[in-house]
């Protein structure tokens, strides 16, 4: 006679078996790790087996074996997440993981059974995600992919961003995203994709430009890998990193093509930008040897002797470009400001309208042109000509700051703030109208302003030390308003700022230390909230509430251990304690489930002599658990150990009077045990309790037939 194993369910079901249809032993191995992730995949050994089959396509990524047996891997063990320990987060991830290497990890479109497989995947990650309340909107699928990204859950994350990048507000972010990922997976294809694609919402971000030329330069293609690096280059800082890059892709074409005249030139670029002043010299000479009409040669001459302040070599160089290209922009306004740095304002003026005539909206060519105008002006003349400027061009950041600036240096205070605040909503880039906004402010009595205006560019510019000192001036003005602004931005979720802002409190207090373990646990940073905790369980060593925030952080942590320990400290000072008898309550059923999985785990592999000691620590813990009273029936059955089997089946039933299954055993064991009245007895209660038909209503039907003269309802 067949017993019925119950499973420990909550409504889900994935299918156990694999998705594919290859078998196994028929897959030829590719390499060691595709080997050993085989055999611990036959043997139920997800976890290990996806790490080996990862192994395998890091190694080579195109190997379609391993890339199969890691997707069933993934389906493995997202069923038996969802199976056998009720995990349904770890699942969905699981399942988001094998969508990855199902659906996007392959350029190449897939093939039917793909197909079919993929949408009973989507269907099943849909029904989890679905029960467990997630956020699938766009933001909660992006949301979702930083999070799984910042825990290394690469493959899963790029499911939630494939489904993000959908939405226009996420769109680049999530494609700069996904071209990451790809590039950390050694797919270089896909990663240059999709960063070209983010490109097409923002072509002037110079970080996607460093990020595509390091895909490029991986992928073999230096040509734009190098365009790549010096457009990054033009629109940051001297980054070294990026020169050195660019000296080797230089140095290569070189070596492969000596009389690359443009080859030469750009290296001496790289030197000039690294202060090589030698070695840039002789890369422009022998340049214009192989190639004496280059503009770009005599440029980066020009430039050269302009760095070394040698102004008049200059000069000669951007003159000998003007008598070629007379409307060659650049030369007037390298040599304008080669004029000026020699005095010579007039020179240097016409040179720099001459430019100015030939590309009017250059923003550097205005600028210093205005600098020089601006000498012989007086106050009211500089912000008259200021005011029309920004009346004429009023998107123009630069003119709307720099009339901000001398607005205020003219202590036009309610203007200037006006006018600073219109240059951050035009560019929210530039650091210095934070700061002179803030100042201004300030001077105003307007301190609150000016903390908060100093605390948005805190965050925008982190690194930024003049937004840091005058932060930590303003700081020492309004000391006592530290603690209500942290608990401000606290409430409006802003942790990090907050945590930054309790930091700086001097000295620190029971209060603070427990807010910074608050803000730490809101970063999912645990240990540093324990060690906050900590502290200021030192300082009031009796406070059951800060007993309790350090045992939800050791619960947080997962160490169940410490939090058992803390939560009931905090229970015996406080008893009452609604929160903290929650948290009892969770940390003694996670205590237990982990048990019962553990002995269910055991009985599956017939170690029963395993499995029912924790089976009875589980009693020992939850008198009414139903399932460890099911399982001890079980390994009774299994021992022909036919009445405590029943007496514990008894028990189940009290415990769980829907658990039908344990009406069809115990009628079982009372036929085994040749007690054929009450086998008749819980033959038909567990008929009449189970309305559909399956093997073994049938088999208690046929029962009831054949025991019929046992049936003493009838007679």
């Amino acid at each position: 006679m067949r017993k019925l194993v119950f499973l420990i369910t909550a409504g889900l079901f994935l299918s156990g078996t694999n998705v594919f249809a290859s078998d196994i032993d028929n897959i030829k191995p590719v390499s060691n790790s595709y080997e050993l992730g085989t055999q611990y995949l036959k043997t139920d050994q997800y976890t290990k087996a996806i790490a080996e089959f990862k192994k395998a396509l890091r190694v080579n990524p195109q190997d379609n074996s391993s890339k199969i047996q890691l997707t069933n891997a993934y389906l493995a063990r997202a069923a038996y997440y969802n199976n056998k320990l009720c995990d349904y987060k770890n699942s969905a991830n699981d399942l988001r993981a094998a969508l990855f290497y199902m659906k996007y990890y392959d350029i190449n479109a897939a093939d039917a059974q793909t197909l079919t497989n993929i949408k009973i995947t989507e269907g099943n990650l849909s029904s989890i995600l679905s029960a467990i309340n997630a956020d699938t909107s766009s933001k909660g699928h992006f949301e979702a992919g930083r999070a799984l990204r910042s825990q290394g859950e690469f493959a899963a994350a790029v499911t939630e961003f494939q489904a993000s990048q959908t939405d226009k507000k996420y769109r680049k972010d999530s494609l700069i995203a996904l071209g990451e990922i790809y590039y950390i997976l050694n797919l270089n294809q896909q990663a240059a994709n999709y960063l070209e694609r983010a490109l097409y919402d923002d072509s002037q971000n110079p970080d996607t430009h460093l990020k595509l030329a390091r895909v490029y330069e991986k992928m073999g293609n230096t040509d734009k890998a190098a365009k790549e690096y010096s457009f990054a280059l033009s629109k940051s800082a001297e980054n070294q990193d990026i020169l050195q890059s660019l000296e080797n892709i230089w140095k290569q074409k070189i070596y492969n093509e000596p009389n690359n005249s443009e080859a030469h030139a750009n290296l001496g670029a790289i030197y000039q930008k690294k202060g090589n002043v030698a070695a840039a010299l002789e890369e422009y000479k022998t340049a214009e040897r192989l190639n004496p009409s280059s503009v770009v040669t005599r440029l980066n001459l020009g430039t050269l002797f302009q760095q070394e302040k040698q102004y008049e070599m200059a000069i000669e160089a951007y003159d000998s470009i003007l008598k070629l290209y007379p409307n060659y922009m650049l030369a007037y306004y390298y040599k304008a400001q080669s004029l000026k740095a020699l005095g010579m304002q007039d020179a240097a003026i016409q040179n720099y309208k001459l430019a100015l005539n030939l590309d009017p909206d250059n923003k550097n060519v205005q600028d210093e042109l205005f600098e020089l105008y601006k000498k012989d002006m007086s106050p009211e003349e500089m912000l008259k000509y200021l005011y029309n400027e920004v009346q004429n061009f009023p998107n123009d950041a630069g003119k709307t700051y720099e009339y901000a600036y001398q607005l205020h240096k003219n202590n036009k205070l309610d203007d200037a703030i006006i006018y600073y605040k219109k240059s951050i909503q035009l560019d929210s880039k530039n650091p210095n109208a934070y700061i002179n906004l803030a100042l201004a402010y300030k001077q105003k009595s307007r301190l609150q302003n000016a903390i908060d205006t100093l605390s948005t560019a805190k965050t925008k510019f982190p690194d930024n030390a003049q937004i840091k000192q005058q932060y930590a001036l303003l700081e020492e003005e309004a000391d006592s308003l530290l603690y209500s602004n942290a608990s401000k931005l606290f409430s409006q979720k802003k942790y990090k700022e907050a945590l930054d802002l309790y930091k700086k409190i001097t000295p620190q207090t029971v209060e603070t230390l427990t807010a910074q373990g608050a803000c730490c646990q809101m970063l999912n940073s645990n240990k540093s909230a324990i060690t906050a905790y900590t502290k200021a369980l030192e300082m009031d060593s009796k406070n059951a509430d800060i007993m309790y925030y350090l045992a939800q952080a050791y619960a947080n942590d997962d160490n169940n251990s410490q939090a058992m320990v803390y939560v009931k400290k905090s229970l015996d000072i406080k008893p009452e304690n609604p929160d903290a008898k929650e948290l009892l309550k969770y940390l003694n059923d996670d205590y237990r489930n982990g048990m019962l999985t553990d002995a269910v785990a055991f009985y599956e592999k017939k170690e029963y002599s395993k499995a029912f000691p924790l089976l009875e620590k589980v009693l020992l813990l939850n008198p009414n658990e139903a399932t460890a009273y099911y399982y001890c029936a079980l390994i009774y059955d299994e021992q022909k150990k036919y009445w405590p089997a029943i007496e514990s089946y008894q028990k189940a039933l009290k415990a769980d009077p829907k658990m039908n299954i344990a009406l069809y055993s115990i009628a079982v064991d009372y036929d085994y045990l040749a007690r054929y009245n009450e086998a008749v007895t819980y033959y038909k209660k567990y008929t009449a309790a189970v309305s559909a038909e399956n093997e073994y209503t049938k088999y208690a039907k046929t029962r009831l037939k054949e025991l019929k003269a046992y049936d003493t309802a009838k007679k």
